[in-house]
């Protein structure tokens, strides 16, 4: 079985920028378990958010998704075959 790599789940409080505001989520349900509530639950800059009018917004990045990977060993690939042609010349 493959180990659970998470999910990169990141709060946004209201409009300033503020220190590190991101939580590890299971990737087995996907992007399901980062919501605002989860923000509400850990970050007290959110909540303060949410009570005076700021916005609260979540990013999930789906670090099991495909494309990024694919993407990722692409580039590894190319970058190998430029090193081979530099080496060889």
């Amino acid at each position: 079985a493959m180990a659970d790599v998470g999910n990169i789940c990141r709060c946004i409080c209201g409009e300033r920028p503020q220190a590190n505001t991101t939580i590890l989520v299971s990737s087995a349900r996907g992007c399901k378990d980062c919501n605002t509530a989860l923000c509400l639950e850990h970050f007290p800059r959110c909540g303060f958010a949410e009570k005076h009018g700021g916005a609260v917004t979540v990013h999930c990045i789906d670090r099991s998704a495909l494309a990024p990977r694919l993407a990722i060993g692409s580039l590894i690939v190319i970058v190998a075959v430029l090193v081979f042609a530099a080496l060889t010349k």
